[in-house]
């Protein structure tokens, strides 16, 4: 089967009808809607602070539970861009030309979670913030002599998988990493009520984000990732989905 190749777009081939698809030449388009996160790295002191955030008594989870958590609750993801600044210039009769200045990065992603009951993302979120700076004291909770870390970045800051996929949910089309990751709000916000609204709830968590990483070694591991859940599902066969995975994580039919 003939892999993506954009020869005939390239020689310049169908310019006008834009239509390039051949036997040999398959140019198919983007198809976004198949995304996936994945938080290689949480604050080590996350899950303490996130036991002790004083909401459902359920929430009793570990780092490894919630980088579970993020990735099944994620609905969708908005991620920094880049502006390129130019300084102008005048000529004779005010004719203007430009050179590029700098290159100015957005450092904000935004994360919509689907909350479920008994709060398991605003608990997460809400004691992340909490770890920052405690809302009753306005200090952080991160103290060495205690045993919960320096306040350090590496103790209070994320890292971040994304990537998206073809429409098999495999092979990888973007791929990058978020480091220096912390939620910028704590969502107590969405919580109000009114009497003649009944909806489920969607949280947009701010993200701070130092570097938006793109590289051999993220493709190399958004892949890996990739084939990782992909491997769960087992493809046509679907043994493993069966197996416990895709189906039913206790191994039964779903049903």
């Amino acid at each position: 089967m003939a892999k993506n190749t954009f020869v005939r777009m390239s020689n310049g081939s169908n310019r006008f009808s834009r239509r390039w698809g051949t036997v040999a030449s398959t140019v198919d388009p983007y198809i976004t809607g198949y995304h996936f996160v994945y938080f290689s790295y949480l604050p080590p002191s996350l899950e303490t602070n996130v036991k002790h955030a004083g909401m459902a008594t359920g929430v009793n989870i570990n780092n490894a539970d919630i980088k579970n958590l993020l990735a099944s609750a994620c609905l969708s993801v908005t991620l920094p861009g880049a502006t390129v600044n130019k300084a102008e210039f005048n000529g004779l009769g005010n004719i203007k030309w430009a050179v590029p200045s700098n290159v100015d990065w957005d450092n904000n992603c935004t994360i919509k979670f689907l909350e479920s009951s008994g709060l398991p993302i605003f608990s997460t979120i809400h004691g992340w913030v909490r770890m920052i700076r405690d809302y009753r004291a306005g200090v952080s909770t991160l103290d060495s002599e205690s045993g919960n870390g320096q306040y350090t970045k590496s103790n209070y800051a994320a890292t971040c998988y994304y990537w998206t996929t073809e429409p098999n949910g495999k092979i990888v089309e973007y791929h990058c990493c978020m480091t220096g990751m912390f939620p910028t709000k704590d969502p107590t916000d969405q919580f109000g009520h009114d009497i003649t609204a009944y909806d489920k709830l969607e949280l947009d968590i701010d993200f701070n984000v130092d570097y938006l990483w793109h590289e051999i070694w993220t493709k190399n591991f958004c892949q890996s990732k990739a084939n990782e859940y992909w491997g769960v599902w087992g493809g046509l066969s679907g043994t493993q989905a069966i197996n416990g995975g895709f189906a039913g994580e206790d191994g039964k039919d779903g049903t």
